[in-house]
C-alpha cells in the first residue's frame, strides 16, 4: 500500500512537472500583443532602406562596414556590439522584438545554426537573443513595416504585391497587387500613391482593407504627421511639398527636383538632383533652408541625435550629422571600428 502511494506521488510530480515545463515553453516563446498603435520604424528612415531604427533607448543598425550586419549602440554611439552576422534591411522594432528583410545568409559566427542556413526573407528575432529568429515568409522583396500586430512587405517574385504576415507567422496574406512602397502608416491607416491608376494619395484602412482616396494630389513617399503630409509633387518638377488634408491647402518647400526625403527632429532632409545636385535640409514651416553637402546622397536614416547618409552608390565611407544641431559632417568612425574589432574575432 505504501509502495502504491509512493508511485502515486512521483506520478503526480512527474505531470507537475512536465504541466510547468510546458508552460514555462510557452511563455518564453508567446508573440506579445503590441498596443494600438505601435508602428516599427518611421516612414522616412524605411524609404531610405530602412538602416537604422531607434527603440527603447536603442539605435538598431545595418553596418555598412561589416556587410550590412545587424549592430545596436546607444543613440550617442556608445555601448556598441554586433548581434546578428546577416545582411539585413528594413529594420523595425517592437518593446521585445526586431523585424527585418534578410538578404544574406552570413556566415553565422556566434549566432547559432539557424543564421547558417537561413535564406532571403521577412524575419522577427528577439531583441535579448537575436540568435532566436524565425522567419515570417521566405520571399524577394523590401520595404518592411510593422505596424500594430502585423508586419507588411512587398513581395517582388513573379507577381508584385503587399502582402502582410502576422507577428507570431501564424498567417499571411496578400492585400494589394501593386508596386507600392508600403511604409507610410498613421492610425492603423496605410498612405499610399496610386501608382495603378492617376497617382493620386490613396489610405488603406488596414482593419477593414478598404481603400479610399485621400487627396487628389500626386504625391511620392508621402510622410504623414497628424494632417500634415511632406512629399515630393510629381506633377510639379518632383518640388517638396507640404499639404494639409483638412483643407487641402499645399506649400512648396523647395522647387528644385527632389529625390529622396525623410523627415527628422525639426527638419526634413532632401536629395535635390540636377545640374548641383545637394543633400539639404529644411524646417517644417519651410524655413531656414540649409545645404548639408554637395553632391548625390543616398539612404539618408535619422536617429534622435544623427543623420546617417552615404554617396550615392557607394556603401561607406557612412556620414552623419547632427539631426537638428548645427550642420558638420563627420564619418561614423564607431561603426568603423566596432566593425575591425569583430572581423578581428573570426
Amino acid at each position: 500500500m505504501k509502495r502504491k502511494i509512493i508511485i502515486s506521488i512521483c506520478i503526480i510530480c512527474i505531470v507537475l512537472v512536465c504541466a510547468g515545463l510546458a508552460v514555462t515553453n510557452y511563455m518564453m516563446n508567446r508573440i506579445p500583443k503590441n498596443p494600438e498603435g505601435t508602428v516599427g520604424n518611421t516612414s522616412g528612415n524605411l524609404y531610405n532602406n530602412g538602416l537604422f531604427c531607434e527603440s527603447e533607448g536603442y539605435v538598431y543598425f545595418a553596418n555598412a562596414y561589416d556587410s550590412n550586419a545587424l549592430y545596436c549602440m546607444k543613440p550617442d554611439e556608445t555601448e556598441m556590439k554586433k548581434m546578428v552576422y546577416t545582411e539585413v534591411a528594413s529594420l523595425n522594432a517592437d518593446s521585445k522584438f526586431l523585424y527585418y528583410y534578410q538578404g544574406g545568409s552570413g556566415s553565422g559566427t556566434g549566432t547559432g545554426l539557424g543564421f547558417m542556413i537561413s535564406t532571403t526573407g521577412v524575419y522577427r528575432a528577439s531583441k535579448k537573443d537575436p540568435s532566436n529568429a524565425a522567419c515570417l515568409d521566405r520571399v524577394n522583396g523590401k520595404y518592411v513595416l510593422l505596424a500594430d500586430n502585423d508586419v507588411y512587405y512587398t513581395n517582388s517574385g513573379d507577381e508584385v504585391s503587399l502582402r502582410k504576415a502576422s507577428i507570431d507567422g501564424k498567417t499571411k496574406e496578400t492585400l494589394l497587387s501593386l508596386d507600392i512602397l508600403p511604409v507610410s502608416v498613421q492610425n492603423s491607416t496605410f498612405y499610399y500613391m496610386n501608382n495603378e491608376k492617376d497617382l493620386h494619395l490613396m489610405a488603406l484602412d488596414l482593419k477593414t482593407k478598404t481603400s479610399r482616396q485621400v487627396l487628389a494630389e500626386d504625391v511620392y513617399m508621402p510622410i504623414i504627421e497628424g494632417s500634415t503630409v511632406y512629399g515630393i509633387d510629381v506633377h510639379d518638377n518632383y518640388s517638396l511639398v507640404r499639404i494639409d488634408t483638412t483643407s487641402g491647402t499645399k506649400t512648396l518647400l523647395d522647387n528644385s527636383r527632389v529625390d529622396m526625403l525623410n523627415a527628422a527632429d525639426g527638419y526634413i532632409y532632401y536629395q535635390t538632383s540636377g545640374d548641383t545636385p545637394q543633400l539639404k535640409r529644411i524646417r517644417r514651416d519651410g524655413t531656414g533652408m540649409e545645404v548639408v553637402a554637395e553632391g548625390t546622397y543616398t539612404n539618408i536614416n535619422a536617429t534622435s541625435q544623427y543623420v546617417y547618409f552615404t554617396k550615392f552608390g557607394s556603401a561607406m565611407p557612412v556620414y552623419k550629422t547632427s539631426v537638428s544641431g548645427p550642420v558638420n559632417v563627420t564619418t561614423f568612425d564607431a561603426a568603423s571600428q566596432a566593425a575591425t574589432q569583430n572581423m578581428g574575432k573570426k
